[in-house]
C-alpha cells in the first residue's frame, strides 16, 4: 500500500511559513529552543524533536491574585523513529496555554499548560498496520513543568500528547505520546 509523502523541501517550506505567520520573526519577543523526547503508548514508535518557542508580548491573558495565565507560541519539528518501519517527519505549531503561580521564576515556579495545535505529516502510513489517513493533523497536549533561572532560563517538564486528524478522514486511530522536555531561554 502506497503512503502519500511530503517531499522535504515542502516540509521545510511549511515550518518557515509557521514561524513567519506566527510572528516568531519579531525582534521585540525573547525566545526559547527546546528539546522533546518521548515514547508512543503503543510502544511501536518513539519520537524526539526541537521545539522554537516564545511568549506572546504583553501582559497575561489572565491576572489572579495568586495565578495568571500566559500565552506562548511553539513551533517545532520532531521525528517518529518507528520500529521496521519508515521514520515520519512531523511539522507543528501550536498555541499554548500556561497557568503560572505568581513568584519570581528566579525563585522556581511550577506550572500546567494545554494547547490544540496543528501537525503536518511526511508519511500516514506509520507501521505495518496503523494507517492515520491524512497529512494534516491536530494535536492535543496536557503537561506540567518547573521553570527557574534568571528572566525564567531553564524549563524542564513532561507532556501527554495526542495526535490525530479529528475524523477528517477515516481510519483515525491518533497517536498518543507521553514525552518530556527541556527548553533555554536566549
Amino acid at each position: 500500500m502506497h503512503s502519500p509523502s511530503l517531499p522535504t523541501g515542502q516540509l521545510r517550506k511549511a515550518f518557515l511559513a509557521a514561524l513567519t505567520f506566527t510572528g516568531f520573526t519579531s525582534s521585540a519577543c525573547a525566545f526559547d529552543a527546546g528539546i522533546v523526547a518521548g515514547p508512543a503508548v503503543d510502544g511501536d514508535v518513539s519520537k524526539a524533536g526541537i521545539v522554537l518557542g516564545w511568549d506572546h508580548p504583553g501582559e497575561p491573558l489572565w491576572q489572579g491574585k495568586k495565578w495568571h495565565l500566559g500565552l506562548r507560541h511553539e513551533a517545532s519539528v520532531s521525528q517518529w523513529l518507528v520500529k521496521q518501519h519508515k521514520d515520519v517527519v512531523e511539522v507543528g505549531y501550536s498555541p499554548v496555554l500556561r497557568l503560572y503561580r505568581n513568584a519570581p521564576p528566579e525563585q522556581g515556579r511550577f506550572f500546567a499548560e494545554a494547547s490544540i495545535g496543528l501537525r503536518l505529516l511526511s508519511r500516514t502510513q506509520v507501521t505495518a498496520d496503523k494507517n492515520v489517513s491524512s497529512a494534516f493533523q491536530f494535536s492535543d497536549m496536557l503537561g506540567m513543568g518547573y521553570q527557574w533561572g534568571r528572566d525564567a532560563q531553564h524549563t524542564v517538564g513532561l507532556r501527554y500528547q495526542h495526535i490525530s486528524n479529528a475524523g477528517i478522514k477515516k481510519p483515525n486511530p491518533g497517536m498518543d505520546f507521553g514525552v518530556l522536555y527541556y527548553q533555554h531561554r536566549f
